[in-house]
């Protein structure tokens, strides 16, 4: 194609096609490897040229990716005459859920300010909230709170740390050679207590009695009875120890961070 033709409309490197679309240079390269992408044009040069017609696929190719399938079942699917039909049901089949868990979402907070002015005026809860509880409270588990990737992390090191421990220790009784039983229990108590070092840093608490969120001093910390939301420890603003919800230490403002003797 001419130079003249070319500069009538819009035109792409394979850089800045990457860029139009928010995707690496790799990813354009991949996909015009596979064959889902390739340029409508070479220059005199050998240079790839791509035109908007190539960034509206691509784009297309990268939200089709982000369903889960797969490039094969994409390239098949381009080719189809109702590639679009799929792609608007994909959307609103996604828009259905989003709203049935906004609907979801109100009406749990809804109960929620109910519960809240009843207990706080009150001091009971509703008598009928009963019910209403796995509705409220479904999104308050471990691994969907504020924490959640901190406990990931120190599931995921654990884990792997207590089967070393185990296999070693079965090893041991086996063979008679407690070496690496030995080793696996150093390298326990080191990880352990990075582990513990890694959770302090990351939580922090809200006072039930003066309802500032605090960091407790370490050994007050350790060494507190404590559940999987609460731990039973000394507010730093008011002194009173008692049981605290536990949150993500981001939710410190800037003046409550904690003293170097935290």
């Amino acid at each position: 194609m001419s130079d003249q033709k070319m500069s009538d409309r819009k035109t792409y490197s394979t850089g800045e096609l990457a860029a139009a679309c928010g995707v690496s240079v790799r990813t354009v390269q991949y996909y015009d490897e596979k064959g889902l992408l390739p340029p409508s044009e070479l220059s005199e040069g050998g240079r790839r040229v791509y035109t908007e017609s190539d960034a509206a696929k691509l784009r297309r190719i990268v939200f089709l990716k982000s369903t889960g399938l797969r490039l094969s079942a994409i390239k098949e699917l381009l080719a189809s005459d109702v590639s679009t039909q799929v792609m608007l049901d994909i959307l609103h089949e996604q828009d259905r859920k989003l709203a049935a868990e906004v609907d979801d979402r109100q009406n749990a907070r809804a109960t929620i300010a109910r519960m809240i002015e009843e207990l706080g005026g009150a001091g009971e809860l509703p008598v009928d909230t009963e019910p209403d509880m796995g509705t409220v409270m479904k999104n308050e588990k471990w691994y969907k709170s504020e924490l959640a990737p901190v406990y990931w992390t120190m599931l995921g090191v654990g884990t792997p740390l207590t089967i070393a421990e185990w296999g070693t220790l079965i090893y041991a009784i086996i063979s008679g050679n407690w070496w690496p039983f030995a080793i696996a229990m150093v390298v326990a108590v080191v990880v352990c207590t990075l582990l513990v070092k890694f959770y302090r840093k990351r939580s922090a608490y809200i006072c039930a009695h003066c309802h500032e969120v605090f960091v407790p001093r370490a050994r007050d910390w350790f060494f507190a009875m404590h559940t999987t939301t609460t731990r039973k420890v000394t507010c730093t603003a008011c002194g009173t120890k008692d049981y605290c919800a536990e949150v993500s230490r981001d939710r410190l403002t800037t003046h409550q961070e904690p003293s170097p003797t935290a």
